[in-house]
């Protein structure tokens, strides 16, 4: 009997470790799967910018409206053309702030031009420009904004790609759940945080970065 009882929960452990490998397996798969989704999505974003501050009129015409816009502040001596542009959410004839104008780019260069030169065309106008990412993206990104903003207090070089962090050339790599503090940025005091360049990662395209490089 005892025997019998020892061959059970044998069989039991067995059959755990099977389950828990199973459900390790389907995570795994999961979370490539939505890796993949994710990718998609900023894939179909690529060409996408997002305006803020544009101000808005019922019945209006969005694209004429952007059109007119940049054609005013960027003195473009050609016309921008789009694949789409609308704006974010419904309109409210009762809300005093305007929506958000997302623009689809039918060219690369138009948009590379018109985020490249935006701090220098609109600054001061409260009209700002970013790119458009997907929210899983943008969570990150917000993640690594004072990490950006200090390292700039620190005179390091940045750029944010996507949701990777570049400080002077190499690539911010955050530790799980640890503060991040301005001695950190010493070379000496986190040689482990900043330790990969772009070489070293497989960026499939060059992307222009909502924020300027300084």
């Amino acid at each position: 009997m005892i025997i019998s009882d020892r061959k059970d929960i044998e069989h039991c452990r067995q059959a755990q470790k099977s389950t828990e490998s199973e459900i390790r397996a389907v995570i795994e798969i999961n979370s490539s799967l939505q890796e993949s989704v994710t990718d998609l999505k900023a894939r179909s974003m690529r060409d996408n910018l997002v305006f803020t501050g544009i101000r808005e009129h019922a019945w209006e015409n969005t694209e004429q409206v952007l059109q007119d816009f940049l054609q005013r502040k960027y003195r473009l001596e050609y016309p921008l053309d789009f694949d789409r542009v609308h704006r974010m959410g419904k309109f409210n004839e009762f809300s005093e702030l305007s929506r958000k104008i997302v623009a689809k780019f039918s060219f690369f260069k138009d948009k590379d031009h018109i985020l490249s030169n935006a701090v220098r065309r609109l600054r001061g106008i409260g009209v700002f420009v970013n790119e458009q990412f997907p929210p899983e993206i943008e969570e990150k990104r917000k993640k690594l904004y004072p990490v950006m903003k200090q390292a700039k207090l620190d005179h390091k070089r940045t750029k944010l790609v996507c949701d990777k962090l570049f400080i002077n050339g190499k690539e911010y790599i955050p530790q799980e759940n640890a503060p991040v503090f301005r001695s950190e940025w010493n070379s000496e005091s986190a040689p482990d945080q900043i330790n990969r360049t772009p070489k070293d990662r497989n960026l499939k395209r060059a992307r222009v970065s909502s924020t300027p490089d300084k």
